[in-house]
């Protein structure tokens, strides 16, 4: 009897690892299936702006601020810097080798999630449905398509990659050593150096633990027993109070721009939240977003009536998270990302217990159930995918989404086609023969990357700061506009 258990125990797990990467593999393709059109997606005005901030200080200060993530200098979000300047150094301004490596930063997200969901909830079936919600949506294609986003998409790997590693651990019912600990905490300093949505970890950890920790009545012996649990937490709301406070107080800080200036408010608050739930639900004109958050209270009841900690932990999660955002004006859903994990594990979890019902109802035997479930979790993904496709071609964002990257692409060409190879240190003003570009500086970013020269000293014609003595002095003209650029007489110095 023994020695069956014994070869039974192998078979199971290696059955059990198959459909863990057959799942895993079905994700990765109804991924690709949307994210591969944005291998032909060029570059964006902000992307060329978010370059230029990390060429400009240099490799050495730009690597040196991830380091220093408590001190708000110039340039902000330094993890940008491990992503756009060895694309850059070695690929110069080719979007391809930019898109592939966002895609495949998105692909790797995809196993996360899904083994993320799976510790949390026990269920193969739910995971794969919170996964397969978190793959690809219409209203966050910008993670996809759009090469400013990449801030989101990075904040979110290493987001989820440093809960994943702590829940896996803490799964085990074993305490973070001090060499995890530096592993969780190194993630999540990489995620608050990609984006401030990441502030939410600490908090989402702690609650984590809260659910996860037995009831006791003697709250010493609780406290004496757990006190190394509760380390994590209280080491990364540490790092996160010094960030926030820096970011907050810094000489660079966002919170001084109109665009980012928080409004501490229950209506700020209802709009920004209401304003991503509608996106969710593909009907952004509909008042569905405040229904469904004035219904928070029933999905609380129903997660703990449940005693279901996955529905508990997710839903605290919708709440928290959208924080960092959710007393600014509203921002793209594409900037939810990490929202989306707990719309979407809610869902899943949701589905499944709808499931359950209906099998318990109509196949009261254990392997009828079982196959029950099984096909209803494939119709439920089927339909959700089908769902999905539809949604993407009548909102036809691809299209839209890949013209938009077309206008830099033709800007570079149209510098290059010049063959120009300035002098170090000459002095050159660009004069664009009309406004086709919403940043003002556009201009000067592109030619500098294009260029590739530090001592080269670039004017835009219009500047309010440049002076007629500069333009006196400079010793090349260029005239530009988005199709084509050529040199102009420059003034006569003497």
């Amino acid at each position: 009897m023994l020695a069956q258990l014994i070869r039974i125990a192998p078979a199971r797990e290696q059955n059990r690892r198959f459909l863990n990467a057959a799942c895993i593999g079905l994700l990765l393709a109804y991924f690709l299936h949307f994210a591969l059109p944005a291998l032909r997606a060029g570059f964006g005005e902000d992307e060329m702006m978010n370059l230029y901030f990390y060429w400009f200080p240099g490799a050495f200060r730009s690597i040196r601020a991830n380091f220093c993530f408590w001190s708000i200098s110039y340039p902000q979000r330094p993890a940008g810097a491990l992503y756009y300047l060895p694309l850059y150094h070695f690929f110069s301004l080719d979007p391809l080798p930019y898109r592939i490596v966002q895609i495949s930063i998105l692909a790797v997200t995809i196993p996360i999630f899904f083994y993320l969901a799976r510790l949390l909830s026990g269920s193969r079936a739910v995971a794969f449905l919170a996964a397969l919600a978190m793959c690809y949506h219409v209203h966050l294609a910008y993670l996809v398509f759009g090469g400013s986003f990449i801030y989101d998409v990075l904040c979110g790997f290493f987001y989820f990659a440093s809960l994943t590693y702590y829940v896996y651990i803490r799964q085990k019912g074993l305490a973070l050593r001090p060499g995890q600990l530096v592993v969780f905490l190194a993630l999540y300093v990489c995620a608050l150096n990609s984006k401030e949505m990441a502030v939410s970890l600490p908090v989402i950890v702690f609650i984590y633990e809260a659910l996860k920790c037995p009831r006791l009545r003697d709250w010493n012996e609780f406290a004496r027993r757990n006190w190394r649990v509760a380390i994590p937490a209280f080491v990364t709301a540490l790092v996160t109070a010094i960030y926030i406070y820096g970011k907050l107080n810094g000489a660079y800080s966002l919170a001084k721009l109109e665009a980012y200036r928080p409004v501490y408010s229950w209506h700020r608050f209802t709009l920004t939240n209401a304003h991503f739930i509608n996106d969710l639900l593909y009907d952004s004109a509909s008042r569905i977003g405040r229904a469904i958050l004035i219904a928070w209270p029933v999905l609380f009841l129903y997660a703990f009536w449940r005693r279901d900690r996955l529905l508990r932990l997710m839903a605290f999660w919708v709440v928290i998270t959208p924080l960092p955002l959710a007393f600014i004006p509203s921002r793209s859903a594409a900037m939810y990302y990490i929202v989306l994990l707990g719309w979407a594990t809610i869902f899943a979890g949701l589905v499944s217990d709808l499931i359950a019902l209906a099998g318990k109802v109509t196949a009261p035997s254990g392997p009828r159930t079982a196959m029950l479930s099984t096909c209803a979790t494939a119709a439920v993904a089927v339909a959700f995918a089908v769902f999905t496709q539809w949604e993407n071609q009548r909102f036809d964002r691809t299209r839209g989404l890949l013209n938009s990257g077309e206008k830099s692409l033709r800007v570079i060409q149209a510098f290059r086609s010049l063959a120009l190879h300035p002098e170090p240190g000459s002095r050159i003003l660009l004069r664009p023969e009309k406004r086709f570009y919403l940043n003002d500086y556009y201009p000067l970013f592109v030619a500098s990357l294009v260029w590739n020269d530090h001592s080269l000293q670039i004017y835009v014609e219009g500047q309010p700061q440049l002076s007629q003595h500069q333009v006196a002095k400079v010793d090349c003209v260029v005239s530009f506009n988005e199709f084509q650029a050529k040199l102009v007489p420059a003034p006569d110095h003497s």
